[in-house]
């Protein structure tokens, strides 16, 4: 706890610091908007429940608003990050724009491709281990210490999830391209998963005649 303690006077001044460079900077402005962002949030993790608000008035330079609207940038920084060609010349509205925005269905379909290309990945690193590792046990304890493969299809399964959600992309996109790509990546996804399962089958029936 006291540990917990001697970061907060820190993570304070750093959190003063970002914030002024944002109001100054006209250049890196979401960056720093950002910075701050990653700051408040580990700050509040760190503060007992129901003192965030009071700590945050107390040791911060920064409206309560001000630092909600840092926060949320800092938990969306990867997606601001990806739809924007240059984060540096990027002003907060455009980027909280960003976040706002629904993604289109060349978007929902380069998010799946991707995660299928990470879950691919983790499955060839799977097969180098295998040749590696003699001991279909210890091969098996290893894949799933790792934790690579289950967060990769967690990641797939969320892609996958977010565009069955949003199946009015299908019926509003004109472009038989697009349309055509939207088929051959969902082919791609279930061969995926059924790789994985494969997978996954092997390395749990191991596993269950051990444990």
């Amino acid at each position: 706890m006291s540990g917990d303690s001697n970061r907060l006077p820190v993570l304070a001044a750093e959190i003063n610091r970002a914030h002024e460079a944002a109001g100054l900077a006209g250049r890196e402005l979401v960056r720093h908007a950002i910075a701050a962002g990653q700051r408040l949030i580990e700050a509040k993790a760190l503060v007992a429940h129901g003192e965030w608000l009071p700590w945050l008035k107390k040791n911060c330079a920064i409206p309560t608003r001000t630092a909600q609207l840092y926060m949320r940038l800092a938990k969306h920084r990867e997606l601001i990050e990806a739809k924007s060609a240059d984060v540096a010349h990027l002003t907060i509205n455009a980027a909280v724009d960003l976040i706002d925005r629904k993604p289109t269905l060349s978007e929902r379909l380069d998010d799946i491709e991707a995660a299928c290309d990470l879950v691919d990945k983790e499955l060839e690193d799977c097969r180098k281990a295998r040749k590696m590792i003699a001991d279909p046990v210890f091969f098996a304890l290893v894949v799933h210490e790792h934790g690579g493969m289950l967060d990769a299809v967690r990641k797939l399964t969320a892609v996958v999830s977010a565009l069955h959600d949003r199946m009015d992309l299908l019926d509003d996109e004109r472009d038989v391209f697009v349309l055509k790509r939207a088929i051959d990546i969902s082919e791609r996804a279930v061969k995926t998963g059924i790789e994985v399962g494969f997978s996954c089958e092997r390395h749990l029936g191991v596993l269950m005649k051990v444990c």
